[in-house]
């Protein structure tokens, strides 16, 4: 297909795209695999970022391929120059960062949305995604379930020190996510981009004993983790 005729660079550009979400949604009607054709996850899917990117994906009520794939492997290292999971593609459309391919996502495909629908609440649901990620995973993930299940102490078994620190600063994190909990979501009535970012990392709390004793405590929090995973896009992503 080609269009001509742009007055410039930019114009171009936004024609492009616009024909790319069009031509998915095409590709979505006259091939049997639907979007599973175009549109693929690269990760691992024990990762909390990469079932993130799954939920999105699973509320919209997208078809996808999911590749898995481990850090740092040629395939990941095609998209991500960084290493990390998840990677995304979606025919020529090549994305890193969970945020990124989810916003991608939001504007790309019909189906519901990801983002509330309202300025304020936008600017709340950006502000927890970026707080989670910059504060929450920090602790709750990389000092503390990665400890289990990457050991890195003395003949490979988890380091207590590491996980110890963690232990204490969960509280205070817990308690921040607690008091934000005024609605029954972290950014209105219905969850959002920042619900996906956090129910992952409270499944994982809730499966090792020092952290799932410490989440009664926090019960608006559970109340709403518990609301996540009655929806199909937690039960449709849970990793074996």
């Amino acid at each position: 297909m080609h269009q001509s005729g742009f007055p410039d660079a930019g114009m171009c550009d936004s024609h492009r795209q616009g024909w790319g979400s069009t031509l998915s949604r095409l590709t979505d009607l006259v091939d049997p695999r639907g979007t599973v054709a175009s549109v693929t996850v690269l990760g691992n899917p024990r990762s909390t970022y990469v079932r993130t990117v799954r939920m999105g994906l699973a509320k919209k009520g997208l078809k996808y391929t999911l590749q898995p794939s481990a850090p740092h492997t040629p395939d990941i290292l095609a998209v991500h120059p960084y290493g990390r999971v998840p990677a995304f593609r979606d025919g020529d459309v090549a994305l890193f960062e969970s945020s990124a391919i989810l916003r991608y996502v939001e504007e790309a495909f019909p189906g519901p949305t990801l983002l509330p629908q309202n300025l304020r609440d936008r600017a709340i649901c950006e502000q927890w995604v970026s707080a989670i990620n910059a504060y929450v995973d920090g602790v709750a993930v990389r000092r503390y379930v990665l400890q289990y299940a990457f050991p890195k102490g003395p003949g490979g078994t988890p380091d207590r020190a590491v996980i110890d620190a963690a232990v204490k600063e969960l509280p205070g994190q817990l308690a921040i996510l607690e008091a934000a909990y005024t609605r029954p979501f972290l950014a209105g009535q219905n969850p959002t981009l920042a619900d996906f970012f956090l129910a992952p990392i409270v499944g994982y709390l809730e499966m090792f004993a020092g952290s799932k004793a410490m989440l009664p405590g926090y019960p608006k929090l559970m109340r709403a983790h518990a609301g996540m995973k009655e929806r199909a896009s937690w039960k449709e992503t849970a990793p074996q």
